[in-house]
């Protein structure tokens, strides 16, 4: 009887547990996202690439995105399954990681992830929407293609 009871009370409730007024916007949730992370830039990126030959660097966006067009040297890393594969294939926690996605909230939050899971030296660039639309070349299927941005 006592389990019916506080059954009774619970479901009663719950009609008031989330209301339209406690939801997150989806800009709510990209601010959520990118609270605490200070993203790097493009030079930040090459010049790290230049420098370091064995840094991570992964491109966290759809893979239709990625197919699209993606910085010279990055590897494909589904978003939703981030965070597991990383724990499978990278053993060391101090490597160098460099996440990006398309505008830099998807990489925010693989990174916090990543940091979570123990990792030192992870960054979060910008997004490719900054390199792409900087000039910088990228892959496609095609080879390595440049937007050229008229002013």
């Amino acid at each position: 009887m006592m389990r019916m009871m506080a059954l009774v009370v619970l479901c009663a409730g719950l009609p008031f547990a989330a209301q339209a007024d406690d939801l997150m916007t989806m800009e709510d949730v990209v601010e959520a996202a990118q609270a605490g992370i200070e993203f790097v830039d493009n030079d930040y990126v090459a010049a790290r690439l230049a420098a370091n030959p064995d840094v991570l660097l992964y491109d966290v966006r759809t893979e239709s995105e990625f197919e699209l067009g993606h910085i010279p040297g990055a590897q494909w890393l589904p978003r939703g399954k981030a965070e597991f594969i990383v724990a499978d294939t990278v053993r060391d926690a101090d490597v160098e990681i460099i996440l990006y996605c398309r505008t830099g909230s998807r990489a925010a939050l693989v990174k916090k992830a990543l940091d979570a899971q123990g990792y030192h030296n992870v960054s979060a660039h910008e997004g490719f929407e900054t390199w792409s639309g900087d000039g910088r070349a990228f892959e496609t299927e095609l080879g390595n293609v440049r937007l050229v941005v008229e002013e």
